[in-house]
């Protein structure tokens, strides 16, 4: 099945206190009023005004508010939002983001485009 697919066939099970717990928990807070969708809603179909975003990202990806400026470059750059992209490949994004500032450079697109390149579900 095709990337694009799966996305409507994923939902969330957190209840809207779990969801709030976790903001607090990532040290987010609860200024941006998180809201956890319904049993029957699938992250492709986020409200207007809002974005849409797995716990995994933070709890995998080690993802962190405020977003860098790299990663929402990457973001803009691919088209994509937070909800398209698999922690992993965030996870990625994110190890190329330290590696370039550990080794005193600062990340660019270009540079990332060099290492590596979008894939989709099975590529």
């Amino acid at each position: 099945m095709g990337a694009r697919k799966d996305l409507a066939l994923s939902y969330s099970h957190l209840t809207q206190e779990e969801v709030e717990t976790f903001f607090m928990e990532c040290g987010i807070g609860m200024k941006f009023k998180p809201v956890a969708p319904g049993v029957d809603v699938s992250i492709d179909r986020c409200p207007a005004g809002s974005i849409a975003l797995y716990c995994r990202h933070f709890e995998f990806s080690n993802l962190r508010h405020p977003f860098s400026l790299f990663v929402l470059n990457v973001l803009e750059y691919y088209r994509m939002f937070f909800g398209q992209i698999h922690p992993q490949g965030l996870a990625r994004v994110l190890h190329f983001e330290v590696l370039c500032r550990v080794c005193g450079y600062d990340p660019t697109l270009l540079s990332f485009h060099r290492f590596f390149w979008l894939a989709k579900n099975g590529d």
